[in-house]
């Protein structure tokens, strides 16, 4: 599996890595079940894993730092701090102190990377957080910083100040779309993206076929959320399940499976350094990572964003 650089911070990630969102918390899943999946992820190819610190109130990183005792050193360990009211805050010692709680509950003396997990509503000016975070650097707490689910202005304002290392955005064939001019302008900037929902949730799994596959998935609540709204309001369903459609014959011609395709269509989008790929399963890490494998050609791509283009 290809290496990629996360701008100039000498930091470097493989073009799939594991989400840790799906290990929920330690009374959820047991440092074993989470050591297993990342074992898998590593044996696989991938080197890094992502996380942060408001999944599931702090207890994702909990259960991540005991399950990495001894794999420590393999992995490129990424982890975020949110504003408030869910985060720790943007501050100048609000973001120091997050940080160290972070290192805390993963049990490790450096997080390879760290980002702002989505812009501050609270008056925080960006230009003051982002100084804080340089300080990290500077202090050798982590080794690379990075925005995620900013705009391109906020990006560049922060390059100004110091070099952005990497972003991390959603994109998907189906969600997500109008992100792709962000993540190209990164790769013109010489930014790493690091891209989150490849596969939209699990729909472009195969395994979603309407709405109510999602709600079983996620719950009822999630009828509610700006995610469900975007690919199965009324109107919208029929699209999604044609896109859907359409990559799985995509898929099957190219012996692939329809993961590892739309995995393959992020890749390939331009400015994109690495997709993450969240999962328990051990069959679907192996498959997940196997999208680094097949290599779209300029037919494939041009029959795959013609999909894409019946839902922009």
């Amino acid at each position: 599996m290809e290496i990629r650089p996360l701008g100039s911070s000498g930091v470097s990630v493989t073009e799939i890595g594991l989400g840790g969102w799906e290990f929920e918390g330690e009374e959820q899943r047991t440092p074993a079940e989470v050591r297993a999946i990342v074992e898998t992820s590593l044996e696989s190819g991938s080197n890094w894993l992502d996380t942060a610190e408001v999944y599931h109130e702090n207890r994702n990183e909990l259960v991540i730092g005991k399950a990495l005792d001894g794999l420590r050193d393999e992995l490129v360990l990424s982890s975020k701090v949110a504003p408030p009211p869910d985060g720790s805050g943007f501050r100048p010692s609000e973001v120091h102190a997050a940080v160290r709680a972070s290192l805390q509950r993963l049990r490790t003396d450096r997080i390879d990377v760290y980002f702002l997990h989505w812009p501050d509503d609270t008056g925080v000016p960006l230009l003051e957080t982002w100084g804080a975070m340089a300080s990290l650097v500077d202090d050798g707490l982590v080794r690379a910083i990075g925005l995620s689910n900013y705009t391109t202005e906020e990006i560049e304002s922060a390059h100004a100040q110091r070099p952005v290392d990497v972003i991390q955005q959603g994109l998907s064939m189906i969600d997500h779309l109008d992100e792709r001019p962000v993540i190209a302008r990164c790769g013109e900037l010489g930014i790493g993206a690091v891209i989150y929902e490849p596969l939209a949730g699990g729909v472009l799994s195969g395994g979603v076929r309407s709405g109510e596959d999602i709600k079983e998935k996620f719950g009822d609540d999630i009828g509610e959320w700006p995610f469900f709204q975007r690919l199965f309001a009324p109107g919208r369903m029929e699209t999604t399940i044609a896109l859907v459609d359409g990559v799985r014959a995509v898929a099957k011609r190219l012996g692939a499976t329809m993961p590892q395709v739309a995995i393959a269509w992020v890749l390939a989008q331009p400015g994109a350094t690495s997709a993450i790929c969240g999962t328990l399963n051990a069959d679907h890490v192996r498959d997940n990572a196997g999208a680094a494998e097949i290599k779209l050609s300029e037919e494939d791509l041009a029959e795959l964003d013609q999909l894409v283009a019946s839902i922009s």
